[in-house]
């Protein structure tokens, strides 16, 4: 997983849980990385999960919860690091239409050693989207977050809701303009 995950991570802890949260977890967990997380690096998964599990023990935030919160707050950022990849995609629905053959290709040309997640869109005739994820993390919750921050990015209310969950892979139906079923209330709602 890239460097700049980790650093968003620790921006989102240290923004809501106060500045030497991170480093606290850090302390207290066991990670296979020891030296600090830079930017263009690539660290273990494993490494970000303990994180996120030490971050709900301390605060009590359910895992899901925590990392439904960090996508939606990881969004913007990571959005505002692809300017160009992003011109001509000015919809939610456009966006999430080309995430795999647009944005994760560009990726994985910047970095062959990167590995994200892939997505795969399917247009229904309602005009909502069919999104499959595939990743060995199963990070579903991160996702979901994801797209709450997709929503917030382009200004546009996007509804979600988790369909079907197959191992380590899930597939979420996805309404724009707030059509179609509002996500449950969370504690993700609320901006750290």
């Amino acid at each position: 997983m890239k460097g700049s995950v980790f650093q968003l991570f620790e921006r989102f802890v240290e923004d809501g849980f106060g500045e030497d949260a991170f480093d606290d977890l850090v302390e207290g967990c066991d990670l296979e990385t020891t030296e600090p997380f830079l930017g263009p690096g690539n660290y273990p998964a494993a490494d970000l999960v303990a994180l996120v599990v030490a971050a709900s023990e301390t605060t009590g935030i359910p895992v899901e919860d925590l990392l439904r919160r960090f996508g939606r707050f990881a969004f913007p950022h990571l959005a505002g690091t692809i300017p160009t990849l992003l011109a001509g995609l000015d919809t939610p629905r456009g966006f999430l239409a080309n995430l795999e053959s647009v944005i994760h290709t560009e990726v994985r040309k910047l970095d062959p050693d990167a590995s994200p997640a892939r997505f795969s869109a399917t247009e229904r005739p309602d005009g909502s989207l069919t999104l499959t994820y595939e990743s060995p993390l199963g990070l579903f919750a991160l996702v979901e977050g994801f797209l709450d921050g997709v929503g917030d990015w382009y200004r546009s209310p996007v509804a979600h809701t988790r369909e079907q969950v197959d191992g380590t892979n899930a597939t979420f139906h996805v309404h724009f303009d707030g059509a179609g079923p509002a996500p449950e209330p969370t504690i993700a709602d609320a901006h750290v």
